[in-house]
């Protein structure tokens, strides 16, 4: 969904609890703050449909990272919900049943790459990346860092589950791969990994503790909606 498009009478109608309109209202600058209320209560809006309850009785509780989920008594078919936004776009992924994360984030050709991915990245995936043709160095970060990222927001553990623990695919134009977890590759294939095509200007990727997938995507304010196959699905515009 975009963030960035002009008021609606939606955004006026406040769905969200009083404690995030407190989050919304600490936010500095006020585009900052109205990308966050958007974002909330599409998500509000969205898992309300899929609960049959209004959206502003959603009620979320929090893991100890800061992850909110939904409160157990609202939620008796495991409803999974997974929320990520970069540069004026945001990703929102609903499952049941298996623990799945989501990460977009806008390409940057400003960004030391080599210098983080000595950082954040494993010693394979930093291997995989200095075999990259210069001209693919930048998009196969977006690619390895939307892809681990998403596998750690679906762990539930963030940063908590060391970086160097897992290892992602980095080729930019194949298929994303949990290729080991702890040196074990069996324990990758029990995940379902994908690259999600928004736009030239994004990479974005999707996680699932599961290790078959049907996946359909939409536009958010757009009614109609399709389903894709598991492999390198897109999110289009459909009217």
């Amino acid at each position: 969904m975009s963030l960035d498009s002009p008021p609606t009478e939606e955004d006026k109608a406040s769905v969200l609890s009083s404690d995030e309109i407190a989050r919304a209202n600490r936010f500095h600058f006020e585009k900052d703050r109205l990308h966050f209320i958007r974002c909330r209560a599409a998500l509000r809006r969205l898992l309300g449909k899929y609960l049959t309850i209004p959206a502003d009785e959603v009620r979320f509780e929090y893991l100890t990272n800061g992850k909110p989920q939904l409160g157990s008594d609202q939620n008796p078919h495991s409803l999974q919900f997974n929320v990520s936004h970069s540069a004026g776009l945001a990703l929102i992924a609903f499952g049941k049943g298996h623990r799945l994360g989501v990460d977009i984030e806008k390409i940057r050709a400003d960004v030391d790459t080599a210098a983080l991915s000595e950082r954040f990245f494993s010693s394979r995936e930093r291997a995989g990346l200095r075999q990259l043709p210069e001209e693919l160095r930048v998009s196969g970060f977006f690619a390895c860092w939307t892809r681990k990222e998403a596998f750690l927001k679906a762990t539930g553990e963030g940063l908590s589950f060391p970086l160097a623990d897992f290892s992602v695919s980095t080729h930019p134009e194949r298929g994303a791969e949990l290729e080991e977890i702890k040196g074990n590759v069996e324990a990758g294939r029990q995940w379902f990994l994908t690259d999600l095509t928004v736009s030239e200007e994004y990479r974005a990727a999707l996680a699932l503790q599961s290790n078959r997938c049907e996946l359909g995507t939409f536009t958010y304010g757009l009614i109609s909606r399709q389903k894709r196959p598991s492999t390198n699905p897109g999110i289009e515009e459909l009217k």
